[in-house]
């Protein structure tokens, strides 16, 4: 039973809520030294995780992919999410789940049988700002390329975030919403923490997997949809010359839903950002946040912001 105390945060840590700032791990942990370790970003409306289940399916998928063994079912990690959720108090959150391989000696490998760090963060949220839906954000094509996926293999979310973290200061460097990164082929990958999305011709376009891209619980969801509702989909390998001739862009993740996109820079060109399309906010990607969103009202009951 967690006894609150007035604006007492908590943190799951291993096997218990404690208070935030007694929530601390070994400096021998791995995942500090060395980003041996997986995580997952996950989205609350009132009081229910959304697509929690996918969420914990790819955080088990990225768990097998490096080898690190987790004596926790899935069912125990929804349940701790919750948990975690409920002792702070929280309806609308944004909730992280962080598994390292725990502490160790220094050294790259790793022991036969390690003791896994479990950490679940939960804090208030209730979505990005109207106006961003209502207007549209700009982008830039960073310098910084996405790592090889013959290098890491782009289905882990691992908590070495050294690459995106490099892009996102490029772009922050810009003032602009994203960075979109290319992979080592010089197509188009995704966002430093998004999915991109292209409408054109009616057509909906996203690069492929074989890109190199890590595939968001958010972006499966706007396939579905827009399957659903008869727009024609394609994932494919993308110019990144194609983002200008585009009708429409957004992006995807699990918080910031879809967001539109209606300018665009290239960085190694140092030009001023141009419209895409119109330079305003596109019917299919409207059509396709309203759908989202009702989506979310089905399965969690109601939304904050409704478009």
């Amino acid at each position: 039973m967690v006894t609150h105390k007035a604006g007492e945060s908590w943190v799951y840590l291993n096997d218990r809520l404690v208070p935030e700032q007694e929530a601390v791990i070994s400096v021998y942990d791995r995942g500090f030294l060395y980003g041996d370790g997986v995580f997952e970003t996950l989205r609350a409306y009132q009081g229910k995780i959304f697509k929690v289940r996918e969420h914990v399916s790819r955080l088990f998928q990225s768990l097998k992919i490096i080898s690190l063994a987790f004596p926790i079912t899935p069912d125990d990690i929804q349940k701790i999410l919750t948990q975690t959720l409920e002792a702070n108090r929280l309806k609308d959150a944004r909730l992280r789940i962080t598994i390292s391989r725990g502490p160790d000696e220094i050294g790259l490998e790793p022991k036969a049988f390690s003791s896994p760090t479990i950490v679940v963060i939960a804090k208030a949220f209730s979505g990005y700002p109207e106006i961003l839906y209502e207007k549209g954000v700009d982008v830039a094509v960073v310098k910084t390329r996405k790592t090889s996926a013959a290098s890491l293999d782009p289905r882990i979310k691992s908590l070495n975030y050294l690459n995106h973290l490099l892009a996102k200061m490029e772009s922050q460097k810009t003032g602009v919403f994203e960075g979109i990164l290319l992979n080592q082929d010089g197509y188009l990958c995704e966002g430093t923490v998004s999915n991109l999305f292209l409408v054109k011709q009616g057509r909906l376009l996203t690069p492929a997997p074989s890109c190199g891209i890590l595939e968001g619980i958010t972006r499966q969801t706007v396939l579905e949809l827009a399957q659903k509702a008869g727009i024609p989909v394609k994932e494919e390998n993308l110019r990144p010359d194609e983002i200008v001739g585009a009708d429409e862009c957004f992006l995807t993740n699990a918080t910031m839903e879809l967001i539109p996109v209606v300018r665009i820079k290239r960085l190694d060109t140092q030009q001023e950002a141009y419209p895409l399309g119109n330079g305003c906010v596109g019917p299919t990607t409207l059509f396709l946040l309203k759908s989202y969103r009702e989506l979310v009202m089905k399965e969690v009951g109601s939304h904050p912001s409704p478009v």
